[in-house]
């Protein structure tokens, strides 16, 4: 009877053990994907940034060439800068189209210095950008798009950054978890 006792005990202690075990793996796992869509929400950020970047200095560019509808282009250009790659070239064509209609020489110069701000965004701006704030060079970054954009094309665009950023967390916490043990 001792003996049972004894098991029973040991059982309910095991038994009690596990739960607690249960409930730090869920707490741990809560964490992580607490710190998954931190990554995935400061990406939204720093593509919404860019695209201001974007918008303002478009309209810069605009304004110093007296050039019709500033601001409706100047936010079209931002927007379609959100959406990478395919983005700045359909609002590139909408908006150079819509400025041939006022004055052809203005939407050449426009499309002209869509081309040198998309490249200087995509070269500079965005892997500074999104490199600072996720941790990750600005090579890397550059690197990582070209990959993505070779491969998977436009969503391998989309989706680089977040990945690389969850990646690299993923990382982190097993390279954590191994100093711990």
């Amino acid at each position: 009877m001792k003996s049972s006792n004894h098991e029973i005990n040991r059982t309910r202690k095991l038994l009690n053990d596990s739960k607690k075990i249960k409930k730090m793996n869920k707490d741990k796992i809560v964490t992580h994907i607490k710190n998954i869509l931190g990554i995935i929400l400061k990406y939204l950020k720093c593509s919404i940034i860019d695209g201001a970047i974007i918008g303002v200095i478009n309209f810069i560019f605009m304004l110093y060439m007296d050039m019709p509808l500033k601001v409706l282009i100047s936010i079209f250009m931002g927007i379609t800068n959100l959406v990478p790659s395919i983005g700045p070239v359909v609002g590139g064509i909408i908006s150079g189209v819509v400025l041939a209609f006022f004055d052809i020489k203005l939407a050449l110069w426009f499309l002209g210095f869509t081309v040198v701000l998309q490249t200087i965004d995509g070269l500079f701006i965005k892997p500074k950008l999104f490199g600072d704030s996720f941790g990750i060079s600005g090579v890397w970054m550059f690197i990582a798009m070209m990959v993505a954009g070779f491969f998977f094309g436009i969503v391998g665009l989309i989706l680089v950054v977040p990945i690389v950023a969850i990646i690299q967390y993923v990382i982190k916490v097993i390279k954590h978890s191994h100093k711990q043990e």
